[in-house]
């Protein structure tokens, strides 16, 4: 599997071979790939949530000329891989931590900016032709212990001045509405949050770029790129293109070259998916899960999983540490054991899928997008959890880079921190995985 960390560069199609249940179960429309024109205004480089959200902005409301590259195909990353969880919120940051360091009124516009995200993507299916099997759902953050949710619960207030809703459900209402699971602590129902078919999402931002006139290029991995006073030639595929801007927006599948010092400034993280056999009638009812319902965990390396349309359990963790070791069957097993700790009492729930993707850990677990150099325009940072706020910040992004005011909140006004001895980030990783295997 192609490894960010291991890879000078990004491979052509590099998303070949990933069986995902997404992939199977997804239809997803002609991609209609041109050749890489030799100029254009706008650049942007990855067509996942982000980019394919820009290039929209860019051409439909901005009325430039934007073409899209990418080194695979369109949605080639985790913007076709993830979990299909809509959030109101991304990073491992909470209400709590914003207010802490930034205030209660950043505080509220943080939490504000991601019920947007939310409506966002919710407008932007309205609009698409393209069925993206979005749900309404409420987000379920359980805690793992008893301390755990208290801590949920003490936070429960904040939200009263926000546009979230957040709901304490206690130990007894857990009980009766998730019967299956082992521990009843309690945990916070946030709304609003929709669950999505993640791939069919990708088409329907496909979809609306192709109406805007986007230009898309697909299979060109970027491997040169020369700045001179403001202007930018980029090499893929062994053609040259020249423009005015670029956007990158290749979260955590940014390859090191030729961009290097934005590498050393995320952390790409594998997370590994399972779903399983589809549950009959009576085995759903035992859960307690619905398809309105997206749970989450508190622990330090979460669980999450929902009920998919057709029966199926999808639970989601963490991944391998390196790439070469991303498909080995000891992660799908974990994962596997997991789930069978979960709901103890489902008999064979054997799986049908396991596939892997790069999430982009920020340093202090809060995206960015910001501008690295002149005329140049960056998003990366949203820690597994992106999909709403992936999808609003290309449009925040575009926004930014036609120079329009950007929201008075923490993400839009510094870069991302760079990584202190940043080639030793796996040997922390590995360090933290091992103790936490250790502990049982």
């Amino acid at each position: 599997m192609y490894d960010p960390l291991k890879s000078r560069g990004i491979p052509a199609f590099h998303e070949f071979g990933t069986a995902s249940y997404w992939a199977a179960v997804t239809p997803f429309p002609d991609t209609n790939a041109i050749a890489l024109p030799s100029s254009a205004e706008v650049v942007v480089i990855g067509a996942g949530y982000t980019g394919l959200n820009a290039a929209i902005e860019v051409a439909q409301a901005q009325q430039r000329e934007v073409v899209l590259i990418d080194a695979g195909g369109v949605g080639a990353g985790a913007s076709s891989r993830n979990a299909g969880f809509l959030l109101p919120g991304t990073g491992r940051l909470g209400y709590r931590d914003y207010a802490k360091k930034f205030g209660e009124q950043i505080a509220q516009g943080v939490q504000n900016e991601f019920a947007a995200s939310i409506e966002h993507v919710k407008n932007a299916a309205a609009d698409s032709s393209w069925p993206c099997e979005l749900i309404p759902a409420r987000y379920l953050r359980l805690g793992h212990s008893e301390k755990a949710a208290s801590v949920l619960r003490e936070q429960q207030p904040a939200y009263g001045n926000t546009l979230l809703t957040a709901e304490w459900l206690s130990p007894e209402q857990q009980q009766a509405e998730l019967p299956g699971l082992p521990w009843k602590y309690g945990g916070l129902s946030l709304t609003p949050a929709a669950a999505v078919n993640p791939r069919a999402l990708t088409a329907a931002y496909l979809s609306l770029a192709q109406q805007a006139g986007v230009k898309i290029v697909t299979g060109h991995p970027v491997t040169a790129w020369r700045s001179n006073h403001g202007k930018h030639q980029l090499t893929a595929g062994g053609r040259e293109i020249q423009c005015h801007q670029v956007l990158l927006c290749s979260n955590g599948y940014l390859p090191q070259q030729p961009f290097p010092d934005i590498s050393k400034r995320q952390f790409p993280v594998l997370s590994s998916i399972v779903v399983s056999r589809p549950l009959n009638a009576a085995e759903q009812q035992y859960c307690g899960l619905t398809v309105n319902d997206l749970v989450m965990d508190t622990r330090t390396l979460k669980y999450y999983y929902r009920l998919l349309p057709d029966g199926r359990i999808l639970f989601g963790g963490r991944g391998a540490v390196a790439g070469k070791n991303a498909d080995n069957k000891v992660h799908r097993h974990r994962l596997e054991q997991a789930l069978a700790a979960t709901f103890p009492q489902l008999k064979d729930l054997y799986v049908d899928y396991f596939w892997s993707g790069w999430i982009s850990v920020a340093l202090d677990a809060m995206p960015r997008i910001f501008s690295p150099a002149l005329g140049v325009f960056t998003s990366a940072g949203y820690c597994g959890a992106g999909v709403a706020f992936a999808s609003l910040a290309g449009k925040r992004l575009a926004q930014l880079s036609f120079g329009e005011r950007m929201p008075a909140l923490p993400f839009y006004q510094s870069p991302l921190p760079r990584y202190p001895l940043a080639p030793a980030r796996r040997v922390g990783l590995r360090a933290l995985y091992t103790w936490h295997r250790w502990r049982g």
